[in-house]
């Protein structure tokens, strides 16, 4: 798909950055995670059925969303600056975003890119490749792609660089858009600064980045493909009954697992069950991320910047689902205090020793990440044209599930990465074969 640039305009907050606001700190909770470009698909059935550059009513409206967005990049000024050489502060400088406008070709209409998504249509539909390998300070922190379809449509595409936002800043950014942009009066006065100081619990550390920069290296393996799998609403509700059917005691427990950790748990299982086919010895780590805002004492608000999760690791056991609940369940405040007490020496030294074994290779180790934004308002935001029709992402790293919830707030669905060799494999397990929906892989060697 050949899309045509309509237009190019780097947008500004409207309002300048107070001086003692100029230096954003990094924390340590940043640092550890990769200094990638993330990314946001909203597709949407308006604002008009095509786009006429000469149409005046159709230009009002971009000129708000670009009005809008200005007013936006106040609250969230980190976005807006540039990352120092160092990693540990962003400045301030108020030097802005990208913001791109594109029209894609007569021949391809909306309609057919949600039918069959492809992730390199996807990824067209941003302002960056979320593949982009190194990250330099001339990167900006986060760019928009306002993509328009002949036909009627609207793909708005966002990237966040990883390391100053993760996915409920992100998601949280473009609910806060929509709002200013359908707004009567368009104004930022009854909003808060989404920036908050965490450097206090999470003091930044000089070593770590080196670390966490060579882990994204090793979920970059060029051999790798990443397909997308849907569970509906039914499929998922069957799948959290069986788990509990399996384990008399989650009944006991009155225990019923939630939308990611069943579709989490059910990945995990195809993984585990795949490697010990070839090692038996195997062992399969999950990592599993946990959000803080709600977990920390006094709460932080649910849009602040920055990456406010703890990544909890999940070792084998025999009811995966269940196991990500207890190791997640454990998180609050007081063990968030514990682990990141003293700088978190303790849980840095830790981290190190993991990474250094991971990457030695060849030692029956997986370990496979779990991400998404499950239960944030991913179909809510709404530019005065109607909700999403579809909201996803474009991301492709190799042992990593993006997983996301559906539209109707039931289902889920999860982009799965994995080498190359064994997505066939992973494809082929009798509880994805049940439960998710995909296109089989070509010549994967099955009869």
């Amino acid at each position: 798909m050949q899309l045509r640039i309509i237009s190019k305009k780097i947008i500004k907050p409207s309002s300048p950055t107070p001086l003692h606001l100029k230096t954003h700190k990094l924390s340590l909770l940043d640092q550890l995670a990769p200094d990638i470009y993330t990314s946001l698909l909203f597709f949407y059935n308006g604002p008009s059925r095509v786009y006429d550059e000469t149409n005046t009513s159709t230009n009002n409206v971009y000129h708000r969303l670009k009005s809008s967005l200005s007013k936006t990049l106040t609250l969230y000024y980190p976005f807006a600056g540039k990352l120092l050489q160092d990693n540990y502060v962003v400045d301030c400088d108020d030097s802005g975003i990208p913001f791109v406008e594109t029209r894609g070709p007569s021949s391809i209409s909306m309609s057919e890119v949600l039918k069959n998504p492809e992730m390199n249509t996807l990824q067209q539909l941003l302002p960056f490749n979320p593949n982009k390998k190194y990250l330099s300070t001339d990167d900006v922190n986060a760019a928009v792609q306002i993509n328009h379809f002949d036909c009627g449509g609207v793909a708005i595409g966002l990237n966040f660089r990883h390391i100053v936002a993760d996915g409920a800043a992100s998601v949280g950014f473009i609910q806060n858009w929509a709002k200013l942009h359908s707004s009567d009066d368009n104004s930022i006065i009854n909003y808060k600064h989404a920036v908050v100081d965490c450097t206090d619990t999470f003091p930044s550390n000089q070593e770590i980045s080196s670390y966490a920069r060579r882990i994204i290296e090793w979920h970059r393996a060029p051999e790798c493909v990443t397909k997308r799998f849907v569970f509906d609403g039914g499929k998922v509700a069957a799948l959290r009954g069986e788990i509990i059917k399996k384990d008399a005691s989650l009944s006991l427990n009155q225990y019923r697992p939630t939308r990611f950790e069943a579709v989490s748990g059910l990945i995990w299982d195809a993984l585990i069950a795949m490697d010990r086919e070839e090692n038996v010895g195997s062992t399969c780590i999950a990592s599993v991320p946990v959000n803080l805002r709600n977990r920390m004492n006094p709460p932080l608000p649910e849009d602040c910047i920055g990456n406010l999760y703890h990544a909890v690791t999940c070792t084998t056991n025999k009811t995966s689902a269940r196991n990500i609940n207890q190791f997640t369940k454990m998180v609050n405040d007081d063990f968030v205090r514990k682990v990141y007490q003293d700088g978190g020496i303790v849980f840095v030294n830790q981290y190190k020793e993991a990474v250094e074994e991971i990457l030695k290779g060849d030692n029956g180790v997986r370990l496979f990440g779990f991400t998404g934004v499950i239960g944030l308002p991913f179909y809510e935001p709404d530019f005065g044209w109607g909700k999403p029709v579809w909201s996803t992402t474009a991301m492709s790293l190799n042992n990593i599930a993006v997983l996301l919830g559906t539209r109707d707030g039931k289902g889920v669905e999860a982009w799965v990465g994995l080498p190359i060799n064994d997505m066939p494999k992973f494809e082929q397990d009798p509880g994805i074969l049940t439960y998710a929906s995909f296109i089989p892989s070509r010549g994967a060697g099955f009869d």
